[in-house]
């Protein structure tokens, strides 16, 4: 019996076998069919071109090339021989001397002896003709120890000034340009 169910089943699989490989027919058709061939084609696809450039080569010169430089704050000259000199703050928010007296065509010369200092005029603390607007920058410019600023009066009348961060503090001070 065991020889009988194994040629049993050698048969099946050998039907079966033969079935799944002739399931497509004879191979003859009774209906033409049409098949779609495809055919590949090469497209040709565009290449970007990189141009180098070259990057030019930095060459000596025999001399050499003045390059500007900004200074971080404007000096002037100081006067050499000042008709009057005021510190700035040399005993804590004041100037000294807080008021004076000068002619005409006199240089006065403010110099720091503290920090964070600076020297305007207070709103009308100057005669209307006079140009003097005080140490350069705004009113938030503030200058350090060592800092020297000069001015020659030569329009007679009235100043008044103040350390712009230390007024409120009493830092002010006037003097007199007689004729």
């Amino acid at each position: 019996m065991k020889r009988t169910r194994r040629r049993f089943l050698a048969v099946l699989a050998a039907g079966v076998t033969g079935s799944v490989a002739g399931c497509g027919g004879d191979g003859r058709s009774e209906t033409p069919t049409e098949t779609a061939t495809r055919t590949s084609t090469a497209t040709p696809t565009e290449t970007a071109t990189v141009t180098e450039t070259a990057t030019p080569t930095p060459t000596d010169t025999a001399t050499a090339t003045a390059t500007p430089t900004e200074t971080a704050t404007a000096t002037a000259t100081p006067a050499t021989d000042p008709d009057q000199v005021v510190a700035v703050a040399p005993d804590g928010f004041v100037f000294a001397p807080e008021t004076f007296e000068v002619p005409v065509g006199a240089t006065v010369q403010w110099r720091w002896e503290g920090d964070f200092h600076n020297v305007k005029p207070e709103d009308g603390g100057a005669p209307g003709a006079s140009e003097w607007t005080g140490t350069p920058g705004s009113e938030s410019k503030t200058y350090r120890t060592g800092y020297v600023y000069d001015h020659t009066f030569d329009v007679p009348g009235e100043y008044s000034y103040y350390c712009h961060p230390h007024q409120s503090l009493g830092m002010v001070g006037s003097f007199t340009v007689t004729e």
